[in-house]
């Protein structure tokens, strides 16, 4: 997957020279002051090096095409909206000290990220303790929004998609499965959720195993997983690991349907051949033909020369709607939180309007069936 760079970054003289003096302006509980002139300025928390840089380019790209856009338009009240990026590699104990990072610039009005749940929450508190919004976008965890009113995402919870991957494996006619998950917070709090809503349904458990997110081999535990004789195989983790372990899992020689992967051209890539008839649910194809979807399709064909993912559209959103947010309430911090809180319906490609529930959360979104047919995704059953 290819990445423009066109992340921006800002460090003004002038800005600085304000914040130093003070000018009377009020200040946040973190003693930065403030500022209210030049770039409207938003922290990203997120991998761009380790394992999961994949994510991070896709986030790139999503708000690259997003940042046009809004700046083009005249920014927040004139003022052109730049980006200030720290490389967490999704790690809890690299998006700590970035939190403190950011809740020390003035400048920032907001964060975007982290993309693991676990990175995230590891630093909620600091941003809770300095009233800065925490807009974690793709953190599904469904208790990251416990830790305060400044956590908000446009996220789904893990209980939500579990529901619905459980859903879509009966609604196959399958009565027993193997199930990896990654050996992550993020992949043991999906299998808890997989694992109490197969039990609703029936559907029987025979073998599990957690898989390493960096991991090579998974055949010793596959070919368990294929020996316990299951209808199914479930996988509960990303892009990269999904697509070694049905590689794998088809050399083991399991023929039976596959349901995990993730919605990114990388799962194909690594996959292959064997990623033929994966069946994933999720909000996202690129070929859905509601407007919104096709425009922004249209525009990173046009931009990138190949098609968008899920993490793409997800940070495209994200920066459109916390620049809403600022537009309605104020570009401040207490204005973000405020324009977030304020009830009004916000507009999104993959959710089109809506509005937060008292979790900080949207709801009663409808999940596709997707399958991979010919080397693409398609819609399935």
């Amino acid at each position: 997957m290819s990445l423009s760079r066109r992340t921006l970054f800002t460090g003004s003289a002038a800005l600085a020279a304000l914040a130093a003096a003070g000018c009377g302006a009020s200040t946040t509980s973190s003693g930065a002051t403030p500022e209210t002139t030049g770039p409207v300025v938003f922290g990203i928390s997120g991998p761009k090096t380790g394992v999961n840089a994949e994510y991070g380019k896709a986030w790139d790209q999503g708000f690259a095409i997003a940042l046009e856009e809004i700046n083009a338009a005249g920014g927040v009240g004139g003022r052109q909206v730049q980006l200030k990026w720290e490389d967490s590699q999704a790690d809890p104990k690299q998006s700590v000290p970035i939190a403190e990072k950011f809740v020390a610039d003035p400048s920032i009005i907001a964060e975007l990220g982290d993309f693991a749940s676990g990175a995230s929450m590891a630093a909620s508190s600091v941003y809770q303790d300095n009233k800065l919004v925490q807009f974690g976008f793709t953190n599904s965890n469904p208790k990251f929004t416990d830790g305060g009113d400044r956590m908000w995402t446009t996220s789904l919870t893990q209980d939500y998609y579990q529901k619905a991957n459980v859903d879509g494996v009966v609604k196959g006619g399958v009565k027993k499965v193997s199930v990896y998950y990654l050996q992550t917070d993020w992949g043991k709090t999906s299998f808890d959720s997989f694992s109490t809503y197969a039990k609703q349904k029936n559907l029987e458990i025979v073998y599990s195993s957690p898989i390493q997110p960096d991991g090579k081999d998974f055949r010793p535990v596959l070919i368990k997983g294929r020996d316990a004789n299951p209808d199914a195989v479930v996988h509960i983790g990303y892009a990269p690991d999904g697509g070694l372990l049905v590689k794998q899992l088809r050399d083991v020689g399991f023929t039976k349907p596959f349901f995990g992967g993730q919605i990114t051209q990388q799962f194909i890539d690594v996959g292959g051949e064997a990623a033929e008839g994966t069946i994933l649910h999720d909000t996202f194809l690129v070929s859905d033909p509601n407007p919104r979807v096709a425009d922004f399709v249209a525009k990173y064909r046009k931009k990138f020369n190949t098609d968008p993912g899920f993490f793409q559209v997800s940070a495209y959103d994200a920066l459109n709607l916390i620049v809403q947010a600022a537009k309605a309430g104020g570009a401040t911090r207490d204005g973000v939180f405020k324009g977030l809180s304020g009830g009004k319906p916000f507009s999104t490609v993959l959710l089109g309007d809506f509005t937060f529930n008292a979790s900080r959360r949207p709801d009663d979104v409808p999940l596709k069936t997707i399958v991979v047919k010919g080397g693409k995704f398609v819609v399935g059953g």
